[in-house]
């Protein structure tokens, strides 16, 4: 049967225990608003929740409100009782006109059998309000560790360094872009089957090198790539295409590394790396494992060794700002 708990216990002990939980049910209200409006949300839980914790915690701020606004009026009321013929501290009988420890009931009203120590009360706000204080220290305020990171990016094995040769060798053919430099130096670009340019530079002495020419590129998603490997008909449609990419850095050798980020589907707990491999015609210098950089570079699929499956991977056509340089960081997740 429905009953008041002001009958079971103190006036006291009662306000004591609402106030408490209007507190931290307004402060548990405020964070989810807040760190929907600043963006916090971004670094646990993927876009598509976002809005469901905004309204979420709303709701709870509009609850927090009308049960404030209950407990002052009931506050009033026992201001304003009239007629107590008893206090407080007093020994109780069959005289008394209210519920146990509040004025204005009946004596003989029964406990319910159970208790609201305060105690309990203490503990249990503490732990509700222990979000409260995360998000007080500023947490969360970033992903996952580099360690960890680094450890789900993997220990990837370096690719055939001759692996720009041999896409030129496949089936490239020369174009009417022929330069002689002074030196003797002869620069042809090759046109290969998927639309990219390669560079063969021959020197006087005989050494052949292969440097790619991207185009002007534009942003590709992490995803996006990592899809198309798997799909044959989508590997020909990028092959030969300039993407822009930027992501965690994690070397491999002195002309390869990894570049990297983090795929959000529901929320941290389901985080796994996306990788993209770059191969680069210089030893590539001055960069450190999980530095932020943007490179640009000509897409390609190639089987790692040992590897069934396509590595989506993008070749550099030098190491100079254009192709690859540090900078600020971006978002951890790819959603």
């Amino acid at each position: 049967m429905a009953h008041s708990h002001l009958g079971c216990q103190s006036p006291r002990d009662y306000f004591t225990e609402q106030l408490l939980t209007i507190l931290v049910c307004g402060g548990l209200g405020f964070v989810g608003v807040s760190m929907y409006l600043n963006g916090m949300l971004i670094h646990i839980l993927a876009p598509q929740f976002h809005t469901a914790v905004l309204v979420g915690s709303t709701a709870v701020l509009v609850l927090v409100v009308i049960r404030a606004l209950v407990v002052w009026r009931e506050a009033g009321a026992l201001q304003a009782a009239e007629g107590m013929n008893c206090q407080e501290n007093h020994v109780h009988t069959a005289a008394c006109n209210h519920l146990p420890g509040l004025p204005g009931g009946d004596a003989t009203a029964d406990d319910h059998a159970h208790s609201h120590d305060l105690s309990w009360v203490f503990t249990r706000m503490l732990i509700l309000a222990f979000p409260i204080l995360l998000y007080a220290f500023g947490i969360p305020n970033s992903g996952f560790s580099m360690e960890w990171q680094l450890r789900k990016a993997g220990n990837d094995v370096a690719l055939d360094p001759e692996t720009l040769k041999k896409l030129a060798e496949e089936s490239a053919r020369p174009s009417d872009k022929l330069t002689i430099e002074p030196d003797g130096t002869r620069i042809q670009v090759l046109l290969h089957p998927t639309g990219m340019e390669i560079k063969e530079i021959t020197t006087p002495s005989g050494e052949v090198k292969y440097i790619p020419l991207p185009g002007a590129g534009e942003e590709m998603r992490f995803n996006t790539l990592n899809e198309a490997a798997y799909d044959p008909d989508k590997r020909k449609a990028y092959s030969g295409q300039t993407a822009i990419m930027e992501g965690r850095f994690k070397r491999l050798d002195d002309k390869e590394f990894t570049l990297f980020r983090l795929k959000m589907t529901c929320c941290g707990a389901d985080t796994v790396p996306l990788k993209v491999r770059i191969i680069a015609p210089l030893a590539v210098n001055g960069f450190n494992d999980f530095d932020w950089v943007r490179v640009k570079g000509v897409i390609q699929f190639i089987k790692a060794p040992g590897q069934d499956r396509y590595t989506p991977v993008l070749v550099l056509g030098g190491i100079g700002e254009d192709d690859i340089r540090r900078v600020e960081v971006r978002n951890e997740y790819e959603f």
